[in-house]
């Protein structure tokens, strides 16, 4: 997704503990100001209100996106002084995967969906092996039983760490019907404040997902690729720079690393 390499990727250096090298970029890129990068947002706030979130899509959003990245950051930065249903407004487009994982690559300088995807096939199956050979607790050897060749190795893989760090399932996912709609799951579950990765379908080999923070749905499937749910998770806590809930913390630091 990113077209050219930004001045800021290269230039910053400053680095928190989980790796958001770019948090607050110093100056807007491209010789850029407060006032133009006001006028893009606004541009595509007039793209939005015509075409919706298809309007992601465009190219010409995915490159405003990223110029306006100093922006964003600003307003994140100030997320105590306002709200996420004031951030969506200003700023509808970043509320898709897309360009959160955009996002997250000019945060980090890490891609989300290649580094998630290949740390998986890196390593997934060894600790599926090691469970498998060594199951740490009795709730543990239960998912192991219970996993097959249709499970997803994603999904298998967060079930084994949440019961391995004895963990709540409940902390970090929430269940659903296959048929719900979002309207369904806002109006009908208890969507807490921390995000929540809510799997529809068997948690095993979940086939649809969606995403909630603040007790409201931010993103629905755009995808059944479960991994992209793991991957927009992550996405989540960057950037809206939040802190991972203490009930999921060693699961999603374990993964993280």
């Amino acid at each position: 997704l990113i077209v050219a390499p930004l001045p800021y990727v290269t230039d910053l250096t400053q680095s928190d503990q989980y790796g958001c090298v770019h948090w607050q970029p110093e100056e807007p890129p491209f010789g850029g100001n407060d006032e133009t990068l006001e006028e893009q947002r606004k541009q595509m706030l007039q793209l939005h209100s015509y075409e919706g979130m298809t309007g992601a899509d465009r190219e010409e959003v995915c490159k405003l996106m990223e110029v306006t990245y100093y922006h964003q950051c600003q307003d994140i930065n100030a997320a105590s002084h306002s709200s996420l249903s004031g951030l969506k407004s200003s700023w509808p487009y970043l509320f898709c995967l897309k360009v959160f994982s955009t996002h997250f690559q000019l945060l980090t300088d890490i891609p989300l969906l290649t580094g998630i995807l290949e740390g998986f096939q890196a390593k997934g199956k060894r600790i599926l092996k090691f469970f498998e050979e060594k199951p740490t607790n009795n709730e543990v050897c239960a998912i192991v039983l219970k996993s097959g060749q249709e499970s997803s190795l994603v999904s298998c893989i967060l079930l084994l760490l949440m019961a391995h760090f004895k963990e709540k399932f409940e902390s970090l996912f929430l269940e659903a019907d296959v048929a719900a709609t979002a309207a369904d799951i806002q109006r009908t579950a208890a969507l807490p404040d921390s995000p929540r990765l809510i799997i529809q379908g068997d948690k095993m080999n979940p086939e649809k997902w969606m995403q909630s923070v603040e007790g409201k749905l931010v993103l629905g499937s755009s995808s059944d690729t479960f991994f992209e749910g793991l991957a927009a998770l992550f996405a989540i806590y960057y950037t809206l720079n939040l802190e991972y809930q203490e009930g999921a913390a060693s699961t999603m630091e374990f993964i993280q690393r």
